[in-house]
């Protein structure tokens, strides 16, 4: 068979050597290829050519290079043909700064999203020190109520027993919370599993209650029952709903002329897609900015970033969903997500 010459000096191989018999294609191939290698020949054999496949040679300083290699012969007796061999090291350097890249695209999504759940945080403190603290101060009362039940004469067992179940139910209940508030704040791998978006959305009501108050918002829920289940990451779908509620509460700042009223609900859409909204009655959306809202860094707030809503979107995208916002008619506007139902999870 012919050997393309300027293929063989790439290898750094003396031609001289392969012409001459004292240097073997198969001696230049790393053992782990020597299966293929074989396969490829009998496959030449069988049907006169063999596909273009990809394997290693050896440099002359033990260095390999990868390659590409096609082939056939030109009649049955298959002593004479053509063959190519493709040295392909530009192109794998180039697919490896590629990977490269995209790896530090995913660490730059995931460390925004880590910056905008911090500041969401930093927002919802007085709410979720007003979470921690109701159960805690109920723990309190209980544990009192226990120790002036067995201090009686005659000390009540039932009666503090149940002030002892009441302090473990407390307790548990600002134990979640806490793990909420650091599942939101740590900076962790995306983890999607079967959920209960409803589940979610009640968890962050939670979390918001406080800012709802604040701020003079009164919250209504229509969360359709038993919905299918999504398969999601549980504090992504978190961070989403609270940046849209919050947004929400934000938008309404400034209405003193009709009630603070947001609504939150949940269901399942034409396309089999569950659905999560966010409705407030705030100032609206123009016209101007509709196109740019999710845009990054495109903010109508003095102080925002303009990364809450972008980051959202991609979470979306990221879920197999979509995230887009409409305009109330007279007042206000409308975020809703969809994320599709995964058929193979049963409820």
């Amino acid at each position: 068979m012919t050997k393309l010459n300027e293929e063989v000096r790439d290898l750094a191989v003396e031609e001289l050597d392969l012409v001459s018999g004292g240097l073997r294609w198969s001696a230049m191939t790393p053992a782990e290829w020597n299966y293929t290698l074989e396969r490829t020949v009998v496959e030449l054999r069988a049907t006169g050519s063999y596909k273009a496949f990809e394997k290693e040679y050896f440099r002359k300083d033990g260095s390999r290079v990868p390659v590409l290699l096609g082939g056939a012969t030109f009649d049955e007796r298959g002593d004479q043909g053509v063959s190519f061999v493709l040295d392909l090291t530009e192109r794998k350097r180039a697919e490896e700064e590629l990977r490269e890249s995209e790896r530090r695209y995913r660490e730059a999504q995931m460390a925004l999203a880590h910056a905008n759940r911090v500041t969401t945080m930093g927002q919802m403190a007085a709410s979720i020190s007003h979470e921690v603290n109701q159960p805690l101060a109920a723990v309190i009362a209980n544990a009192e109520a226990c120790l002036r039940w067995l201090d009686r004469e005659t000390p009540d067992l039932d009666a503090a027993r149940r002030s002892v179940e009441w302090v473990i139910d407390d307790s548990n209940r600002a134990s979640d919370v806490i793990q909420r508030v650091r599942a939101l704040a740590n900076k962790t791998s995306i983890e999607k599993v079967p959920l209960n978006i409803n589940y979610v959305v009640r968890e962050i009501i939670a979390l918001v209650q406080r800012e709802l108050i604040s701020h003079q918002v009164s919250l209504r829920t229509e969360l359709t029952p038993a919905l299918p289940l999504i398969l999601g990451d549980r504090v992504q779908l978190q961070q989403v709903i609270i940046n849209l509620v919050m947004n929400g509460i934000e938008a309404m700042q400034s209405v003193t002329d009709r009630p603070r009223e947001l609504m939150i609900r949940s269901g399942q859409d034409e396309t089999q897609h569950v659905f999560v909204s966010v409705t407030d009655c705030g100032v609206g959306i123009s016209a101007e900015n509709a196109d740019r809202l999710f845009n990054a860094f495109f903010t109508t707030k003095s102080s925002g970033m303009g990364m809450g809503l972008s980051i959202c979107r991609s979470i979306m995208e990221g879920h197999g969903g979509r995230l887009w916002a409409t305009a109330n008619v007279p007042h206000g506007a409308t975020f809703q997500f969809t994320i599709p139902v995964n058929s193979d999870i049963t409820p």
